[in-house]
């Protein structure tokens, strides 16, 4: 219980994170729409891998903001813990649905994550996921794309509640936040907070799908200046079984 009574205090403290930094700064608000598959291969009882391709678009003129696809390999430790390296490829496009000059820039990330499950009682379950991205970003002039990458390194926190629903456990409704910061050269060191609420209907053992909301707060490069966007998810998610053993 002591495990719970602390993480929820964490989870408390970078809630209100948002609130005060925005506070007295000048906010771009915006509103998107992502849509996300993810398949999970279970190789075998100790190993699955994962991928997601997830689309974001703008709602003002359906404009594309960005595309990012992951593959990560997962090792179950025990039932609770798993650890985790991926890849990622992202291609970022404009952060304005209205901007003159359309301008993608790609992104390599390898990353390395720790996921942990605590089941609470027969209805709730809290976990959590610590990952490090390491972020290779394409040179550009906001214009065109230049010789060479960007380094910097990120660290995320993520902390969720689940509850199910119903006594069949074929639904249930997520609570989590995320906080992301950075370390490298110039970069700030607050990246972004993604505060989420969602809904997970599983159609069969194998097939979900999920409905949410994303608050999310994102530093720009000029020190006081941030995006606040909110994004309804939708996440397609698929089991694929390759072996009993």
């Amino acid at each position: 219980m002591d495990f719970i009574k602390k993480t929820g205090s964490v989870l408390g403290v970078i809630l209100i994170i948002p609130f005060t930094v925005f506070s007295q700064t000048h906010v771009a608000r915006q509103n998107l729409f992502w849509m996300r598959a993810m398949v999970q291969s279970n190789l075998n009882k100790k190993l699955f891998l994962v991928t997601e391709i997830d689309n974001r678009r703008f709602y003002e003129g359906n404009t594309q903001h960005h595309t990012i696809q992951h593959n990560h390999l997962h090792l179950r430790i025990n039932s609770s813990v798993d650890v985790a390296i991926g890849q990622t490829f992202s291609w970022q496009d404009s952060q304005f649905p209205d901007a003159a000059i359309k301008l993608t820039v790609p992104e390599i990330r390898p990353f390395q994550e720790v996921n942990a499950v605590q089941k609470i009682n027969k209805k709730v379950v809290f976990s959590t996921r610590v990952r490090i991205d390491e972020r290779f970003i394409r040179k550009n002039d906001g214009v065109q794309l230049l010789e060479g990458y960007n380094f910097n390194m990120r660290y995320r926190l993520r902390l969720q509640y689940q509850f199910f629903l119903w006594k069949k456990q074929n639904a249930n409704l997520k609570i989590s936040d995320e906080l992301m910061v950075n370390s490298g050269k110039n970069v700030n060191f607050f990246d972004q907070n993604r505060v989420y609420i969602a809904y997970e209907h599983n159609f069969t053992n194998k097939f979900s799908a999920e409905l949410g909301y994303l608050r999310w707060y994102q530093q720009r490069a000029q020190f006081d200046t941030y995006f606040q966007r909110d994004i309804v998810r939708l996440t397609l998610f698929k089991k694929i079984n390759f072996t009993n053993n």
